[in-house]
This record gives structure tokens, sequence and C-alpha cells, in this order.
């Protein structure tokens, strides 16, 4: 006849959230069927010896990163306003393990200025004033999770999104749909190329953003 048993697995030295191969031993108590008796007080005790294979991490693969709402060699006008998102491979893992890796979004560049992302959303608007072909870059960086946190490792990768900017018609006299020039949206380069009349930035990135903390420090000045 069939005997239940009763495990006590937590009295085992298995360890729920360890990601290497494990080899234990689960006792357990034999409960007898209905009609059966033990009248030879036989031991009900019993035990089983359990191995678990080790956790094979989730490694997020680079070719995975994408940017998405802007099309590749799109053609834009300077009326336009630019939204895209930045999407790294293995963000969606919402219940990492050890050994886990994924690709954060951590920078966008447009014509050599250079903004970042603190979190999530990974979303970004611009401008460009001048026509001509332009190249949209995100720089990814790569995170393993070390069973506490997410850490980054010595890895990143850089995707990229050639577009054009054309010069928007004027639909009526005295009337410039080019994008006026943000403030808020200015961003401090090393460049000595005059920026302000060929770009300007709207963002809509969430964290703190370069151009909006350079445009306070210089209202600070004055």
């Amino acid at each position: 006849m069939k005997a239940a048993v009763s495990w006590n697995v937590k009295g085992s030295s298995y360890r729920q959230s360890a990601t290497d191969e494990q080899n234990f031993t689960v006792s357990g108590t034999i409960t007898l069927p209905d009609g059966v008796d033990n009248d030879n007080n036989l031991n009900l005790a019993t035990s089983i010896d359990v191995n678990v294979k080790a956790y094979s991490p989730k490694m997020a693969s680079a070719e995975n990163n994408t940017i998405t709402g802007i099309d590749y060699n799109g053609v834009y006008t300077t009326q336009s306003k630019i939204s895209f998102t930045a999407v790294g491979a293995g963000m969606d893992n919402t219940s990492p393990r050890k050994g886990d890796t994924r690709y954060e979004p951590k920078s966008w560049t447009v014509l050599n200025n250079t903004l970042g992302w603190d979190a999530a959303p990974y979303t970004a608007s611009f401008g460009l004033a001048k026509s001509g072909d332009y190249t949209l870059k995100v720089n990814f960086e790569q995170q393993k999770y070390d069973g506490n946190s997410w850490q980054p490792t010595n890895t990143t990768d850089t995707r990229q999104v050639s577009f054009s900017i054309t010069k928007a018609n004027v639909t009526a006299p005295g009337a410039n749909l080019t994008p006026a020039i943000s403030k808020t949206g200015a961003v401090k380069t090393g460049d000595s190329t005059q920026i302000l009349p060929f770009i300007c930035i709207l963002i809509i990135a969430a964290g703190a953003i370069g151009g909006v903390v350079f445009y306070k420090k210089k209202n600070k000045n004055k």
C-alpha cells in the first residue's frame, strides 16, 4: 500500500536563493494508511537525498538593445519634434537571480551633445533647427545581478540611428515653423561651435538632465 510522507524541507540545508548546485537530505515521517497498524512499532522516519542543479543565469544579449520611436534613415523637418525610447536587453527581468545580466540605457548623443538618464523611463525628445544628416547614439551599460542588486560590469554597448533633417516650409508670410530655442534644453559642450542656432533639445527624460542643470547655473552667475 502507498503511504503519505510529511517532508521536513525547512529543516534541510536547502538554500532557496542559492544559484550553485546543491546536494542535501530531506527527512520525513510516514503516515500509515487507514487500516494499517504498526504492531511491531517500526520506525516511521524516512529520508531522501536531493540534488538541485545549478541555476543557469539569464544572459542578456547586446544585439537586443534597440531604439524605438525614431525611423532608421527617416526624414524629418526643422519643425519636427523627434521622440524616442531606448530599450535595453534584459530590463524586463523583474525577478532577477544571481548571475543574471541586463543592459541599462545610460546616455544619448545628438550633434556631439550628450545627455543621460538616472532611471526609467528611458525616453527623450529633441528638435534640430538646421537641415542635414545626423546620427542619434544611445549608450547601454551591462549590469550583473549579485544576489542583492544590479552592479555595472566593464562592458558597454552603443546603438545608433541615422536620420535627416530638411528645412520646414513656411506656410504663411512671416511664419517660422522652426522650433524655438529652449533655454531649459540648452546643453553645455566643449565644442567652440555656436550650437544654439542649430539645435534645441526639448527634454522629457526622467531624472536630472545636464541641459537643465546648465541653464540653472547660467542664471545663478548672472
